[in-house]
């Protein structure tokens, strides 16, 4: 078994944009099984962990390359979240992973995503370049609305409450 040995290095243009992007060169990764087959095959630059392995059987090599996965995590913004009554805590939203699957079974699978990790167990999954981009847009329009919308209302809700409960403690009883 041989896996493909292409490197890319330089500038290349992403085919889901307009937009030039910096290819770095991968490496190679390498699994021997016991029984003297040998795969290898490259390992994005960006991959986090390189999946080489010695000494495992034939079965667990196949299993192996069936289930690669190379992955590359990115940071998201820390907040505090609650969760029905519970105390909240501080989590990290929009973080997630670029993932590539070499060898699923479907070709498509075979080409880097993202994965966006919402919150808790809410992710927004499978996105290529086209689909990041809407994403983040959508974000920013988002974020425009609370700031320049919701805000000014809630500091309004908040100045007009305060102007007719001044004698009033937080709970809502008298002071």
């Amino acid at each position: 078994m041989s896996g493909m040995r292409t490197v890319h290095v330089g500038l290349a243009a992403d085919s889901d944009s307009d937009t030039d992007v910096r290819v770095l060169p991968g490496r190679t990764w390498t699994i021997a099984s016991t029984d003297g087959y040998t795969a290898t095959g490259y390992l994005p630059a960006w991959a986090d962990d390189d999946p080489s392995a010695s000494g495992v059987s034939l079965a667990r090599l196949v299993v192996l390359l069936g289930d690669m996965c190379h992955q590359a995590h990115f940071s998201g913004q820390w907040m505090r979240v609650v969760r029905a009554r519970e105390a909240g805590e501080e989590s990290a939203v929009f973080s997630g992973t670029i993932d590539c699957t070499p060898y699923a079974e479907d070709p498509a699978g075979r080409l880097p995503v993202a994965n966006v990790w919402i919150v808790d167990d809410y992710w927004v999954n499978g996105l290529d370049p086209t689909g990041l981009a809407e994403f983040a847009a959508r974000l920013r329009v988002q974020a425009d609305y609370l700031d320049g919308e919701v805000r000014p209302l809630l500091a309004a809700a908040r100045s007009e409450w305060t102007a007719r409960h001044a004698g009033s403690t937080v709970n809502g009883g008298s002071s």
